[in-house]
């Protein structure tokens, strides 16, 4: 039986992020997912769903996680160097690379297919601040 899917499915993505190295050139792999206050930019999974997956011959699960990219200017000496809407921009950027179109195996043997959708960029609040934000689809059949 396919079960506690959504914790795997979230123990395997935030390893896959971490260890990108375009994506951690952007947000330091501390940023991402951290415990407690978050230093700008960071990165944040929220809001799984799953919904179980069982057919004839088939047991898994699928679902879905928002990820949220959060990010300011890009400063150098006092100049801002890229602005945030860009700054965030190319964080999403890195992270459907690190994501989209992808297998990842499960430490239980399952595979679970990972595709990005309802891709967002906003201004967070004032000019200085961006935030991106997509979902993260998911399915998992079980080995």
């Amino acid at each position: 039986m396919a079960v506690g899917l959504q914790r795997l499915v979230r123990r395997a993505l935030l390893p896959r992020l971490k260890a990108d190295t375009a994506l951690v050139a952007l947000v330091p792999a501390a940023s991402i997912n951290p415990a407690g206050v978050p230093t700008w930019p960071f990165i944040v999974l929220r809001n799984p769903v799953t919904r179980r997956l069982k057919v004839a011959c088939v047991n898994g699960g699928q679902g879905s996680w928002d990820i949220h990219a959060f990010a300011g200017h890009r400063l150098s000496g006092g100049a801002v160097v890229e602005t945030a809407e860009d700054h965030a921009g190319r964080i999403g950027a890195a992270i459907e690379t690190a994501l989209a179109d992808n297998w990842i195996a499960l430490p239980d043997g399952a595979k679970v297919r990972v595709q990005i959708g309802d891709i967002q960029l906003l201004q967070d609040g004032d000019p200085d601040h961006y935030h991106w934000f997509a979902q993260i689809n998911w399915r998992a059949l079980a080995a």
